[in-house]
């Protein structure tokens, strides 16, 4: 796999009519000044921002409007991506601007093809659909932020609960736990679920109308019981007047079935109409009432929505179409209420004529007593014909889907069997040893000793280093899972292996002795072939590393300057580009 290389990041804010452009070169790279608040944090946020990542971007920048491009090569191809908002600007290696209107969905597609990121997620609210996560998701392990990275690992970006209990699967797919031909299956799998979940709907559609012949059927027939072979011979000496009449009971018995299901299923779309109407109206009155601005974020899944009037109106417009639905299904049952009384009485009026034909065979036919047969026994067998007939069909059919289920279980039982053999339980051992001999080892190295890594087996123990140790000697030992945990990415070879951005590594005050060994320790920890940002304050601990690293320092113009305004904005022209 190549690696992901940053080659420049250009920014805009057309409110404050200020501009600038950043390069960074393929190895060592140093964001720096003499202040804490000259931001260098949030330019090395802002690269990953404008991929589609979520970083948390205070609310200063958030106001100003910003849109942005970065340009970043794999091998010998040079991709450049802008946002602006929440809108996606993708430009392939000689190609046109292409626009996606949201990151979810056929940007993260279209980024995860680029990066050869091949994880999927289940939807949240459908577990039988599977997603691509966002870009964040593929910068996880690359990106260690300044405040949240050095508290918890694997929590660089904001909003990733937007997918549930995402950590095991991101984490072993990273590391090499998970091959992409696992997705292949899991995909498969998922599918072969959507036509589970049709069939068992079927299944139970097919018990209701079951159900409502039963329902129809006089208490007498019901005590009819034929074995198989007596329903057949009593079907074939039934003459031809009787069989007209029976095959008229019987389709009108299937027809009142029908409408039976029908109506539970438009009586369902109704209540939920009736649901969303009124939901529609509390959300429009909470717009009006409780949000003040344009803007409203949602908590789960971190999608900025617009506030608008325009958007207030689409609102009312979205309940005047649920009303209108409300109206449309309430005519829809009314209609069909007027079917099913009218083949009731069809079929009353059949039944009554097989009546008047009963009466004949009762003229013609006597029991062995000599005497003529009791009318409910001669209606039992014509009628229990006719509903037997029906109940056979039905029947048959879910005897169909419930051999479809079966069918797919065992499938998937066996597609479960070949995702373990993807990778063997030594290869996962070997796995397991590798990290925690090379976690062990930086351990040494970076003299945090006191951190107890006993209970790590894993990648997936991350949890277990922190409150490990003293503050310091802690924060080294976290450096240590990062640096190992990207050694096992590099040698999985899962995806392309994106540039590393760490964010001030001189957490806990480290002491300047223990500092300059961090430091000492990126650059011979990092791959040969791999990109490191670096931020951190200007002073004479990083002046190995900086004399190594190309230098971005920043004064107090901070980020944006208004002279670079015109030059730079210019570059970012990217909006008017088409959709995919």
């Amino acid at each position: 796999m190549s690696n992901l290389v940053f080659k420049r990041l250009v920014i805009a804010s057309d409110t404050q009519k200020s501009a600038n452009l950043f390069n960074f070169q393929p190895r060592f790279n140093l964001i720096t000044g003499n202040d804490n608040s000259l931001g260098k944090s949030t330019l090395a946020k802002l690269l990953f921002w404008t991929l589609g990542g979520d970083p948390d971007l205070d609310i200063t920048w958030q106001s100003f409007d910003v849109r942005s491009m970065v340009d970043f090569n794999i091998g010998n191809s040079t991709y450049q991506i802008g946002r602006y908002a929440n809108s996606m600007f993708l430009k392939y290696p000689n190609g046109k601007w292409l626009r996606f209107p949201k990151i979810t969905g056929d940007y993260s597609e279209a980024f995860a093809e680029i990066v050869g990121f091949g994880a999927l997620l289940p939807n949240r609210n459908d577990t039988t659909k599977l997603e691509t996560p966002p870009p964040a998701f593929y910068f996880l392990p690359f990106y260690v932020d300044q405040q949240r990275s050095w508290s918890e690992a694997w929590h660089s970006f904001q909003h990733l609960e937007q997918y549930s209990r995402w950590q095991k699967t991101i984490i072993q797919y990273h590391t090499g736990y998970l091959l992409p031909e696992f997705f292949e299956i899991e995909e498969n799998i998922a599918h072969s679920n959507v036509e589970r979940k049709t069939a068992e709907a079927e299944v139970k559609k097919i018990e209701t109308a079951i159900a409502v012949v039963k329902a129809y059927i006089p208490t007498a027939i019901k005590t009819v019981a034929l074995t198989t072979a007596e329903f057949d011979a009593l079907s074939a000496e039934v003459n031809v007047d009787i069989a007209k009449l029976q095959e008229k009971q019987e389709d009108l018995l299937r027809t009142i079935a029908g409408h039976q299901t029908e109506r539970l299923y438009i009586q369902g779309q109704l209540d939920l109409a009736k649901l969303a109407s009124t939901d529609l109206e509390k959300d429009y009155g909470f717009t009006v009432q409780c949000i003040d601005g344009e803007t409203i974020l949602c908590p789960l899944c971190g999608t900025v929505h617009d506030n608008s009037s325009p958007n207030r109106a689409s609102i009312l417009a979205d309940k005047d179409e649920a009303s209108s639905q409300v109206q449309s299904l309430s005519e829809k049952l009314a209609k069909l209420e007027v079917k099913l009384i009218a083949n009731q009485k069809q079929l009353d009026l059949t039944r009554s004529e097989i009546d008047a034909i009963n009466s004949k065979y009762r003229t013609n036919e006597s029991t062995d007593s000599g005497q003529p047969e009791a009318k409910d026994e001669t209606f039992t067998f014509l009628d229990g014909l006719a509903s037997r007939a029906v109940q056979k069909h039905v029947q048959r059919t879910m005897e169909t889907k419930t051999a479809l289920i079966r069918d797919i279980n065992r499938s998937n039982k066996i597609l479960k069997a070949n995702q373990k053999k993807l990778l063997t339980k030594e290869e996962r051992e070997e796995l397991d040893a590798r990290f925690k001999d090379k976690l062990s080892q930086f351990i040494t190295e970076l003299k945090a000793q006191g951190v107890n890594l006993s209970p790590i087996e894993s990648p997936l123990d991350y949890k277990k280093l922190f409150g490990n140790g003293g503050a310091a000697e802690s924060t080294r030992g976290l450096l240590a899972y990062y640096l190992a945990t990207l050694g096992q990415i590099y040698a999985a070879k899962n995806e392309v292996f994106s540039a590393i951005v760490i964010d001030t590594p001189n957490q806990q005050e480290q002491a300047d002795f223990n500092y300059e060994i961090i430091l000492k320790f990126l650059m011979e920890k990092i791959p040969s072939d791999a990109q490191l940002i670096l931020c951190a304050m200007n002073r004479k601990e990083i002046e190995t590393y900086k004399n190594s690293a190309h230098v971005i320092e920043l004064d107090d113009g901070k980020i944006l300057n208004k002279a670079n305004y015109e030059k730079h904005r210019s570059l970012l022209n990217f909006d008017e580009a088409p959709r995919p």
